[in-house]
This record gives structure tokens, sequence and C-alpha cells, in this order.
């Protein structure tokens, strides 16, 4: 069983290959989501007043929803199906982690006036956390194409192995 499996020539991982592209658009969105939210605290203070407060929450919602809702799709799936079956993993903490994230980060967004003032910062905005939520599924994808990786090269050193033993 383990010899025919590992026998058997099965060409590039489509998974590899699919998370490899969710990786790279996720890390590419990612970047400016976290220019705009951490350059204030890096001495860049000037990064958020380019576009202004209001407009800056808007392009990091565009940014970090299709992180969340395209790249992390995957994740999202396997986190309803583990809450749907009651067998609860890895993935329920990312895929409910980063939907409270995203929802809080929306609703902030679209109705900023519902949060009572101390949610505020001193200038009276409401926080949002699209960053958190892009660069948790972007860094998680990066841990999935690095196993990904890992498992395509286990095989092929178990092929390389199984080819090596007598016959």
């Amino acid at each position: 069983e383990l010899e025919s499996a590992a026998m058997a020539d099965d060409g590039p991982n489509p998974e590899l290959i699919d998370f490899t592209r969710r990786f790279w658009v996720g890390t590419v969105l990612s970047i400016p989501l976290l220019v705009f939210t951490m350059g204030p605290y890096l001495g860049f203070e000037q990064v958020r007043d380019i576009f202004g407060e209001r407009p800056t929450l808007w392009i990091e919602l565009v940014l970090g929803t299709p992180v969340v809702w395209w790249c992390g799709w995957p994740f999202m799936v396997r986190g309803w199906n583990s809450f749907r079956t009651w067998k609860l993993n890895m993935f329920s903490l990312i895929s409910m982690g980063v939907l409270a994230a995203w929802l809080f980060s929306v609703v902030a967004v679209l109705m900023p006036d519902i949060f009572p003032d101390g949610f505020r910062d001193e200038e009276g905005h409401v926080g949002v956390y699209f960053e958190a939520a892009a660069v948790i599924v972007t860094l998680v994808l990066l841990g999935q194409v690095m196993e990904l990786r890992a498992r395509e090269g286990t095989g092929k050193a178990i092929r390389a192995l199984l080819d090596m033993a007598a016959k």
C-alpha cells in the first residue's frame, strides 16, 4: 500500500500551487495594510495623512477583504466544517479570530457612531483590525505552503528509496 502510494507519479501538487498563489496575493495586499497600520508606530505618522483617516479606513477594507475571503477561504471552509462536526482544531481558531477581527472592522468602518467612547482613540476614531486578519491569513498560508513543500519532498525521498530497493 505504501509502495503503491509512493510510486504514483502525482506531478505538481494542485493544493500547493493554489496555496502558493493565495499566499502571494495575501502578501501583496497585506504589506500596504501593514504600512498604513504600523507606520505611525514606527515614526511615519504622516502615512495615514496621505489619504486622510476615513479614506485610509476604506482602503484598508478594500485591501483586507480579499485576503480574508479569497486567500483565507480554505481556512474558513475547514473552520466551518470543524464547528459543524464539533471536531474543533486549529482552523476553528483561525477562522473564528480572523472573522471576528474582520467583522468588527467592517462595522467600525460602516457604522462608527454605534461604538461608545471607550472604543475611540484621541482623535475619536474607532480602531480597525484588517491588518491583523490579513497577516494571520497570510502567515498561516505560509505555514501551509511550507508544510506542503516538506510533504512533497518527503514523498520524493520515499519514492527514491523504494526505487533503490531490490525488486
